[in-house]
């Protein structure tokens, strides 16, 4: 648990710009979905490639990289397990926000068509956002999970199979010289997915209002809509939150919330406090904008 009394809010500093660049830790490969709001984000960027997300902040953390960049949630699928696993952890900070316009494909070899397609690989969002599509196919093609989908991507590139398929970006598409099969696989065309740029430190930039924190609330009655009350009084608007399992405990829950809030505001970093005495487990994520 983190203690109250080491509760570091960041410096705001109203004259430091956002970096344009820098080295950039993502998962995945060339094409993933990581990697294109990295581009976004910085640049200038060099990006750098990690088998997971724990991986990404552990770069982050040694300083091999100056900023990783980790998926949070999808509007249609959810929230990203991994990457709460990996911030639970206590190790990286939150600096900036991005959402990202989602536009998955099926990928194929040149030549492949939909009736020959034997088994269709991405990652468990990209197969949930696209369950739709997916459920007009013959039960007899597999679905089979990826760490990420451009890595599903390269994989069909590489294979000596022409029955197979990738579900995942236009830039794979082009990257690993595969073929876009002429469909809308996804649920939604409003498909957007959150995405947080962590940092070592905890830095605050200009324009940030968005405070994320991870917590666990005392076990009995009504001490979630404690905390929620806190948040009401002070006429704050909850953005997001989410509840997880705490592995070992019987059907016991932490959560992830974003909060609209300065952590200048004095009234805000008071209602922090007393939430770190009070909670059993406590992390404070950050103070960062969302573009």
């Amino acid at each position: 648990m983190e203690k109250a009394v080491d509760i570091d809010y960041g410096l705001l500093d109203d004259h430091e710009v956002f970096p344009m660049g820098g080295r950039i830790a993502c998962q995945g490969v060339r094409g993933a979905y990581s990697a294109i709001a990295a581009k976004r984000m910085f640049p200038e960027g060099e990006l750098m490639f990690f088998k997971n997300f724990d991986a990404v902040c552990e770069a982050v953390e040694k300083g091999l990289c100056d900023f990783g960049m980790l998926p949070v949630e999808n509007n249609t699928f959810g929230p990203v397990k991994a990457t709460y696993e990996a911030l639970r952890k206590g190790r990286v900070f939150i600096v900036r926000g991005e959402k990202l316009l989602i536009s998955h494909r099926l990928l194929v070899k040149k030549g492949t068509e939909l009736s020959d397609i034997k088994e269709i690989y991405s990652h468990e969002q990209a197969l949930g956002q696209c369950a739709g599509f997916l459920s007009t196919l013959p039960d007899s093609v597999k679905r089979v999970p990826s760490f990420n989908t451009a890595l599903a991507a390269k994989f069909v590139s590489e294979s000596d199979r022409s029955d197979i398929a990738a579900i995942a970006s236009p830039e794979a598409a082009e990257l690993y010289g595969l073929d876009s099969l002429d469909m809308k696989i996804q649920d939604s065309d409003n498909n957007y997915t959150r995405f947080v740029c962590v940092a070592k430190e905890r830095k605050v930039y200009p324009g940030a209002n968005r405070i994320s924190i991870i917590l666990s609330c005392p076990h009995r009655p009504g001490s979630l809509y404690h905390v929620l009350g806190k948040f009401a009084s002070l006429n704050l608007n909850l953005l997001r939150l989410v509840s997880h399992p705490i592995p070992g405990r019987d059907f016991e829950f932490s959560f992830s919330m974003d909060i609209e809030a300065q952590s200048a505001d004095e009234r805000v970093r008071r209602m922090l406090l007393e939430l770190s005495k009070e909670c059993p487990f406590f992390l404070y994520l950050g103070n960062y904008m969302e573009v």
